[in-house]
């Protein structure tokens, strides 16, 4: 499940939008489970490999840009 939503995340720039405003909460409401949500939240690659159940995970990167507020 986890694989095939951030595979979603990279190709719909709609979801791109509602992740970067709401993470858990866009990954919830795609049936991610509370462990791998908080495993992409940690950005913990040992724990991101754990709940995909695959030793041979591909890599993500995802990229959050903050208001201008932050950049202060």
């Amino acid at each position: 499940m986890l694989t095939k939503f951030l595979e979603k995340l990279g190709q719909d720039t709609e979801l791109l939008e509602a992740y970067k405003k709401d993470p858990k909460g866009v990954m919830q409401k795609h049936g991610l489970s509370d462990e791998e949500v908080k495993a992409v939240l940690s950005g913990d690659d040992q724990a991101i490999k754990k709940v995909t159940g695959s030793v041979k995970v591909q890599s993500y990167i995802l990229v959050v840009i903050g208001n201008d507020e932050d950049a202060k």
